[in-house]
């Protein structure tokens, strides 16, 4: 179940649809900030309720990666955008990144077509 209030100013784009989410940290380079992180059909979306949010377009990523080490208590979960390069701690890492690339294999089937 996702709070709605964390996405109140980044609403679903119309014919677009939730997956699914998960609380997450999102590590910006000096800090670790709480959120959720949600996966619709056309985007990945991270928001907070300090206001940190990123909008990341399918067409955007990549690349994804799970990193999970022996004595973390949660996975890393990296997406390299065209831009700019985005880590995550959130349970299940690999799972994400499979939900990902399934994602993006569809969209791009779709664009060949």
């Amino acid at each position: 179940m996702i709070n709605r209030n964390l996405i109140s100013s980044d609403k679903l784009k119309e014919e677009e649809y939730e997956i699914t989410s998960a609380h997450a940290k999102y590590f910006d380079g000096e800090r670790k900030i709480s959120g959720e992180l949600i996966i619709t059909s056309q985007r990945i979306v991270f928001s907070s309720k300090s206001g940190q949010g990123i909008s990341l377009d399918l067409d955007e990523i990549e690349l994804v990666k799970s990193n999970k080490h022996i004595f973390a208590v949660k996975d890393k979960l990296t997406i390299v955008g065209k831009k700019k390069e985005y880590l995550f701690f959130l349970n299940y890492s690999e799972d994400w990144v499979s939900l990902i690339e399934q994602l993006l294999k569809h969209k791009f089937e779709g664009l060949e077509q």
